[in-house]
This record gives structure tokens, C-alpha cells and sequence, in this order.
């Protein structure tokens, strides 16, 4: 017998017992009466003892059904308490909340909210688990993770935040030094920063999708690398616009090839989007995390 329908059989015995007949215990739970006549016999037959002494007139406990009925409102009470107290979780944010993230994004969008969101909630703990490499809610024990890319091929539960478009960008002084390109096939003679071996950049060319393989002298798998470089710099990249923003705004970088429509091969770059398991019971702690965290990006 399996452990739900055990827990069943022993609900619909304590009902009859604390009634003292079926048929006020079948009303109790809403169940008919030959069910619960059923499911008390179940009972029996699993524990190998006689519960209940039946009588044209009445129902008693037998000495193994008084010693039965104690223990088993017990248990009966713990697992209402369990539940409820479960319950006051899911509906209060609190406990820790494990957040992967990439590593460029703790400075743009997380660090600079932190404050604001652990006084909102201070029932929460907040644990950020920064890394630019692929992280899995699972695998990694993560509650929430927050990614670039296209929900429509993860697993998980995908809430869209904010559409990202891919950006070709120079620093002034390696313009002005080397020349803005402003063809694809001038790529050739530019030194490409490339994000963890991604040197087949790709683009529309009379809606046919085409692709230049690049080269260049630095392939990191640290966005934040790639960013620095570009400034200084060392070369052109192609990343992001999410992520640009502030060195565009502030003319450390320079849009290159503005109008021009790219994408990455093996990899897909949509939307900015947040990644959680189950949303049929998502805790509290995680849903007014997305909550906030979407406000946020959308007001930026």
C-alpha cells in the first residue's frame, strides 16, 4: 500500500472514531460511506489488527485501536503543522535565496539595488553566485538565475525581461588609430575581442542569414575582460547592449555598424530574461525577487 493511501485509510479512521460511525465520518470528509467502511478495513488488514469493534448498535476501539487512534492523531497534527507551516513560507519572503547571475551584471543591475531590497524584505538572506560561465538551477543549488539568451530553448520557467540586441563597438582612440569599419568584409582587418571561442559572428544580409569568422589577438570568457580591453583599446567587440550602456553613454565605446542586425553561431541572444524552476509552487522569497528585479530593469 502506498504512503498516501496509508495516510487516507488512517484519516478516515480517526474520523470514525471521533464521530463514532461511518456514516457521520463519510459527511466529515466528504466521502460516501462504504469508502470509508473500505479504507478503515484497509487499514486493518495492513496493520494485521482489529481497530474498531462493530456492533448493530455502536463502534468501539479495540485496545489496539485506542493505542492506534492516539499515535495516529499525532502524526495527523504534525503533518497539519508541517503544512501550515510551509504554507507560512511560501507566503512570507524569507530564508535564503540563492541568485546566479553573470559576473558584468552584479555591478549594473544587482550591487547597486541590494540595499533597497534587503530592507524590504528583511526575512531574507541574500547568497550571489557571480560567474559568466553556464549555471544550472539545479546542478548549482540556485533558486534564481538570471541570463541572456532565448527562453524558448531552456527547461525552466522563463519570465522575459528586457529585449538585448547585439552591438559591434570600438573605443574612439582604436577608431581614430585603425579606421571605423563599416562593411562586414572590413572585419578582416580588425583585431575582434571574441567571448569564449565565439569567433563566428553572424548577420542579415538581404534576409539571409550570413557569417564572417573573426580573428583577433584576445578570447576571454569574462565579458568584463572583453569590455576593458575594448576601452583600452585593443580591439572591437561584439556584445550585449545591455551591458554597453554605460561605457557607450559616457563615449568610451563607439556603436559600430549601428543598423546592422547580429547573432552569435551556437548561441542565441533575445531577450534578458529570469530563469526559475516551479512556478506552481514558487516561494515568496522568489517571486518578490523577480518582482523587484524586473521593476528595476524596466525603469533603467
Amino acid at each position: 500500500m502506498e504512503h498516501r493511501q496509508l495516510f487516507a485509510n488512517m484519516n478516515a479512521f480517526i474520523a470514525v472514531a471521533n464521530t463514532g460511525s461511518f456514516s457521520a465520518a463519510a459527511k466529515q470528509l466528504k466521502l460516501s460511506q462504504p469508502s470509508i467502511s473500505r479504507m478503515v478495513s484497509e487499514l486493518e488488514t495492513q496493520l494485521g489488527v482489529r481497530l474498531l469493534q462493530r456492533s448493530t448498535r455502536k463502534l468501539s476501539l479495540t485496545e489496539a485501536g485506542v493505542i492506534y487512534f492516539e499515535k495516529a492523531q499525532k502524526i495527523q497534527l504534525d503533518v497539519i503543522e508541517a503544512k501550515q507551516s510551509v504554507n507560512a513560507f511560501k507566503q512570507t519572503p524569507s530564508g535564503t535565496l540563492r541568485i546566479g547571475v553573470p559576473l558584468h551584471w552584479v555591478d549594473l543591475f544587482i550591487a547597486p539595488f541590494i540595499s533597497e531590497f534587503l530592507d524590504t524584505y528583511p526575512d531574507i538572506q541574500l547568497e550571489i553566485v557571480a560567474t559568466d560561465q553556464h549555471q544550472d538551477i539545479v546542478e548549482d543549488s540556485l533558486d534564481v538565475v538570471l541570463r541572456v539568451g532565448d527562453p524558448k530553448h531552456v527547461t525552466y520557467i522563463a519570465v522575459p525581461i528586457k529585449p538585448v540586441k547585439l552591438q559591434l563597438c570600438a573605443s574612439p582612440s582604436y577608431l581614430e588609430k585603425f579606421g571605423t569599419p563599416k562593411t562586414i568584409t572590413q572585419l578582416n582587418n580588425h583585431n575582434c575581442l571574441t567571448y569564449a571561442g565565439m569567433n563566428h559572428w553572424q548577420y542579415l544580409e538581404n534576409n539571409n542569414l550570413q557569417q564572417i569568422k573573426v580573428s583577433g589577438n584576445l578570447d576571454s570568457n569574462l565579458v568584463t575582460v572583453l569590455i576593458s580591453s575594448a576601452i583600452q583599446g585593443l580591439g572591437v567587440i561584439l556584445l550585449p547592449d545591455l551591458i554597453l550602456t554605460t561605457q557607450i553613454k559616457n563615449n568610451e565605446l563607439t556603436v559600430v555598424m549601428e543598423k546592422q542586425s547580429w547573432s552569435i553561431k551556437h548561441t542565441t541572444i533575445e531577450n534578458m530574461y529570469v530563469l526559475y524552476s516551479d512556478r506552481k509552487h514558487l516561494a515568496a522569497k522568489t517571486r518578490v525577487f523577480i518582482d523587484f528585479f524586473k521593476e528595476k530593469i524596466i525603469e533603467n
